[in-house]
């Protein structure tokens, strides 16, 4: 136990930094609801409200919800971001948590009442776009209250817990609301058990929490922001990757577990079963992955990242090359494995890398504006990604019915727009991974001079107005 909790051992940081500890188990509780809603709302469409359509217009159903909750996150992150600075990120953490426990009940009195509406999806997407502006609220003011427990050399290890608690989140909540889904036979009663733990979530933030000194000066504006970026053009490019990269991220999340049952028939049922182990081993690797780029260097984590990210990408699309099977002992099966494991690791690696260096390029009193900036540009690279899964999707699975109406060879020709895999959003978002493998390797360097005082960044930003 001592080896386990020491300095320099596995869980060695909250021994160094306790105050990360319960800020991480907040952000867990966060996460496990809004990834199990994720997830368990693609296989409510899919099973209960969309019964018999098409793979893709199930696709751009799931991509419309996923893009309400993204758009309302990106559309508010930044303002949030700016707001918890000024006033303390405390209020915001609470505000965001109390919305997210009421959200998963309007969820369940929703599907209960219009369970036999052919628009019993609708009202599940302004729900999700209420829970993306309680999400704009809450990260930027977590990210800033860990990045601010820790001193300046050690951000890369904030962003590494705080990454933690979000793939503890991911890791526990989806197999667990998966599971409770399939043994009641509906998951329509996983919405209310997900606002129970939401609930705990707020009344341990209502706890531990602390309470933090509004920040002195002004409310910032788009002119200190465009002031600030002009000063600091790899920030500005780290924006640009960000949001290319994470186009290849919203290109997979609405299609993968639907493609999970077309290509190796594995459905909710079977999933509680599969993720448990590789969860574990996720969040085994979590807080020590996430610790090295203080050690191996931050800008050199972020390109072994993305070289990761290739690699996975290669192994999940190149398994559409198969014929498509229904057992578990299938070498198709394994490639897809080995890719997604490829992935989560480049994405523990990558995460903390990326805010740290963020943080690293602005003094203390804007690092929650900094990262939101950000997470903004994270959000609108999602955001680009469910317009086309939502779009696309939409129009082929839609060609067939308007095809049939007019009898015309001419749309004889594209019969088969209907049927197009899912798998190709992975060969597009294998692209996008490339271009950002390039990009980042190009211009993403470790910062020359790490430690900036608030003092030096008023100096720099007032030559530049």
């Amino acid at each position: 136990m001592k080896k386990l909790l020491g300095r320099g051992g596995p869980l060695g940081v909250f021994f160094e930094f306790p105050a990360l500890l319960q800020l991480a188990l907040v952000s867990t509780c966060a996460e496990m609801t809004w990834a199990t809603l994720l997830i368990v709302l693609e296989y409510y469409f899919k099973d209960e409200l969309l019964v018999g359509q098409t793979p893709q217009f199930v696709a751009s159903k799931v991509a419309l919800a996923f893009l309400a909750f993204t758009g309302a996150e990106t559309l508010f992150k930044y303002p949030m971001g700016t707001l918890a600075d000024r006033y303390g990120p405390r209020r915001f953490v609470l505000l965001a948590m109390g919305i997210c426990t009421v959200t998963p009940i309007l969820m369940w009195a929703f599907g209960s009442l219009l369970r036999h509406s052919v628009y019993s999806w609708v009202p599940f997407i302004p729900l999700r776009a209420f829970d993306g502006f309680a999400a704009a609220a809450l990260w930027p003011a977590m990210s800033a209250l860990m990045s601010r427990a820790v001193p300046r050399e050690a951000k890369a290890t904030a962003m590494s817990v705080f990454n933690a608690a979000y793939v503890l989140g991911l890791a526990v909540g989806p197999p667990l609301g998966l599971l409770i889904g399939h043994l009641l036979g509906t998951n329509l009663f996983v919405f209310p058990f997900m606002a129970g733990i939401m609930g705990a979530g707020f009344l341990l933030a209502l706890r531990t929490v602390p309470h933090t000194a509004k920040m002195e000066g002004h409310v910032e504006s788009m002119a200190d922001d465009r002031a600030m970026l002009r000063g600091k053009p790899m920030l500005l490019r780290m924006m640009a990757l960000y949001a290319l990269s994470q186009v290849g991220v919203g290109l997979l999340a609405p299609t993968l577990p639907l493609y999970l049952g077309t290509q190796f028939g594995i459905e909710q049922g079977d999933l509680p079963k599969l993720l448990p182990i590789p969860a574990l081993l996720v969040l085994a690797i979590a807080l020590p992955l996430g610790r090295l780029p203080d050690t191996l260097g931050r800008a050199k984590s972020v390109w072994i990242s993305y070289a990761l990210a290739v690699a996975g990408m290669l192994g999940i699309a190149g398994s559409s090359l198969f014929k498509p099977t229904h057992g578990f002992n299938q070498l198709s099966l394994y490639v897809f494995g080995l890719g997604l494991v490829l992935m989560i690791v480049s994405y523990i690696l990558g995460t903390p890398a990326w805010l740290g260096l963020t943080s690293l390029q602005v003094a203390e009193t804007k690092q929650a504006q900094a990262l939101s900036l950000m997470q903004t540009a994270q959000g609108v690279g999602v955001v680009i990604a469910y317009v086309a899964v939502a779009s696309a999707g939409h129009f082929l699975s839609s060609f067939e019915k308007v095809r049939g109406r007019f009898h015309n060879k001419t749309f004889e020709h594209f019969r088969h727009y209907d049927t197009v895999p899912l798998s190709m959003w992975f060969w597009f978002a294998l692209g996008v991974f490339a271009l950002c493998l390039v990009g980042t390797i190009l211009y993403v360097k470790e910062p020359q001079n790490q430690v900036v005082s608030n003092q030096e960044e008023e100096r720099f930003n007032s030559t530049l107005v």
